[in-house]
């Protein structure tokens, strides 16, 4: 048991790395030190510490390996088309909605207002004291008082809002405060009719719910002496001013009505558009700013439709709250659905995507075996579709690339044996013998041989066996293990063209069959005798440029068993100093000029009339020039014998 925990604890080292690890290290032993007895605020930072790197590292993980680079994308555009609109929305509805309630605020305290002046202004028209007051009665808190004189910049017919001493019963003093005032012309002096504002704020804050925040200012001055907004009203012809009311930065006084709300989170309390109210300093007749910012929340707002001992709800509220409700969470199911909708279809079309990125990758890397799993039936399933197919064609085609290749490097074999199989000239020591095989394929069904006699003649051959290619050159070797095990120096030509036909008939089906030329050469005396199976004439070339045409009969090998040596003729002579005797395959005189005209053996005989130190050079040359370039159609062979 010891030594297990003991290879367990040497492995687990061992996969420990300090740079991937140490988050976790951090965790463990802050949690550790966090239990008691010896807790301690610093294991917790460890704790957090390691935790949050582990939250972070798992985040990472998940936006590289799981939200693939396609579906960010889709996910913006999905925030961008559904989220963000819903966004919008709620705030331009709870912008609209905290404007209106503003609005509806001030509509309300400057109606009041406006009665209020109204019922100043009738009052101020009675002519004694008590029928003014009488007037006002209702209103509460009105007072008579006479002066000589009012300050500058008050006309004498002034009615509005001032700011003005007043006297506190409760302290013997004097205190400032808003009031409304309405002044008349008397003999003795003037008249003033003054009302307590007190329900300015009332209003408001009866509005509101909450608290009201009072702040006085005196007026900026502007060039033209105002700010103003040009108003049309709806569906009238008529357009009216309204002013802008500014104060300086700088506040006179500022004072609060009522309590302040309670509330956190979504009942927290939250102020409305402020209130401007133009009023008067009456001590210097100078124009100031009174703005008042009522404080609201959703208790407040919504605080009229909760039941109480005198009050209750109508079941027409019932039901439209209840609607407003359904509605409400209506709406925010369906946007939840789309938004869950539209991560499922992210996450399916950036998981296609990654296939299809994944396989172009890996077919990158020459696996051609790679496949892409089909999701679905749209047009990246397609797309897969059409990948898995060019993955099998590039698969397949790489089977054929590696079996071609294959059999390129046999064939480069088999052409390297095939050209030890033929004889070394210059090892012979032969200058009298000129040969050369140019195969139209890597390997060739031509074939030429020499083989020096005992008394001191040479024994030739050059063959064609019919096709080409391997199975061609397979046949030419056989054909040289053949002729290699007669006996050349006893058997004559015919003998021995014989003797191959034999024993190649006894192997070989009728539709297999060679051509060859077989004979001896003695360089020493120039007597040569040859024999000619259906291969191409030969052609004697004299050294004063004479050329003569050597066409003996002869049937090809493989083609008769009985007839061949009765089709046999022997051709016999001597070359002179000078002359040649050339022999050739097919693939010199059927060589094709690209209009597909063959070289043909009138063209041989014509270039061999003309003098030349090179012959076998000057044949080639000539078909070279011939073809254009053009690749054989057939291998060709060429043997010259001179004296």
């Amino acid at each position: 048991m010891l030594n297990r925990l003991q290879d367990l604890t040497r492995r687990g080292w061992a996969a420990f790395h300090f740079r991937r690890h140490w988050p976790w290290v951090l965790l463990i032993v802050g949690l550790l030190l966090s239990l008691p007895p010896v807790a301690s605020g610093c294991a917790v930072v460890l704790a957090w510490i390691g935790g949050l790197v582990l939250l972070f590292r798992a985040l990472r993980w998940i936006w590289n390996k799981l939200l693939f680079r396609v579906s960010r994308r889709l996910w913006v555009i999905l925030a961008l088309m559904s989220v963000l609109p819903v966004v919008a929305l709620a705030l331009m509805l709870t912008a609209l909605s905290w404007l209106g309630l503003g609005a509806q605020v001030s509509r309300s305290t400057q109606q009041t207002l406006v009665a209020w002046e109204e019922a100043l202004k009738t009052a101020n028209r009675e002519s004694s004291d008590a029928a003014a007051l009488q007037a006002l009665s209702t209103y509460g808190g009105a007072w008579i008082e006479r002066t000589p004189a009012i300050p500058k910049g008050l006309s004498e017919a002034f009615v509005g809002m001032v700011w003005a001493d007043s006297h506190d019963a409760g302290t013997g003093g004097t205190r400032k405060d808003t009031y409304l005032r309405a002044v008349r012309k008397e003999s003795a002096g003037y008249r003033i009719l003054s009302l307590n504002m007190g329900v300015l704020g009332d209003r408001a804050q009866a509005l509101a719910g909450g608290q009201v925040l009072f702040q006085l200012a005196p007026q900026r001055a502007e060039r033209d002496g105002r700010q103003s907004l040009q108003v049309r009203t709806m569906g009238r012809s008529e357009t009216h001013e309204a002013p802008i009311l500014v104060g300086r930065s700088e506040s006179t006084a500022s004072w609060t009505k009522g309590q302040p709300l309670q509330g956190c989170g979504l009942f927290a309390p939250f102020n409305l558009p402020p209130l401007a109210f133009t009023i008067t300093d009456w001590s210097s007749g100078q124009p100031m700013v009174l703005t008042a910012t009522p404080e609201t929340n959703l208790y407040a707002l919504f605080a009229g439709f909760k039941s109480g001992e005198r009050q209750g709800m109508s079941l027409g509220t019932v039901k439209a709250i209840v609607i407003v409700i359904l509605v409400l969470v209506a709406l925010a199911t369906a946007q939840a659905l789309a938004a869950i909708l539209g991560l499922v279809l992210a996450w399916s079309l950036g998981r296609a995507v990654n296939d299809l990125h994944r396989g172009v990758h890996q077919l990158s890397l020459g696996d051609f075996t790679t496949r892409i799993r089909l999701r679905g039936k749209d047009q990246v399933a397609q797309l897969s579709a059409a990948f898995n197919e060019m993955a099998g064609r590039l698969q397949t085609a790489a089977s054929e690339r590696e079996e071609r290749l294959r059999m390129e490097e046999e064939l480069r074999v088999a052409r390297e044996v095939q050209m030890r199989l033929l004889p070394d000239l210059e090892a012979l020591r032969m200058p009298s013998v000129r040969a050369t095989i140019l195969p139209a394929r890597e390997v060739a069904g031509d074939y030429y041989d020499l083989f020096p006699l005992a008394d001191g003649s040479l024994a030739f051959l050059i063959l064609d066996v019919s096709g080409k290619g391997t199975s061609a050159a397979f046949y030419a070797a056989e054909t040289k293990g053949v002729l290699s095990a007669l006996d050349k120096q006893v058997l004559g030509p015919v003998d021995v063209a014989d003797r191959l036909n034999a024993i190649w008939c006894q192997g070989h089906d009728r539709r297999l069959f060679l051509t060859l030329a077989y004979g001896t050469f003695h360089p020493r005396t120039g007597r040569f005798q040859f024999v000619r199976a259906g291969h191409p004439s030969a052609f004697l070339r004299r050294q004063d440029g004479q050329v003569v045409r050597l066409h003996p009969r002869g049937l090809g090998v493989g083609l008769s068993d009985s007839r061949f040596k009765e089709a046999l003729e022997l051709s016999e002579g001597t070359l002179e100093p000078g002359d040649s005797l050339i022999f050739y395959t097919d693939g010199l005189s059927e060589a094709q000029a690209p209009d597909d005209g063959f070289y043909g053996e009138d063209r041989l005989e014509s270039l061999l009339g003309h003098p030349t130190e090179d012959l076998q050079a000057a044949i080639l040359a000539d078909v070279v020039a011939f073809t254009e370039g053009r690749p054989l159609a057939d291998d060709l062979t060429l043997l010259i014998l001179r004296r």
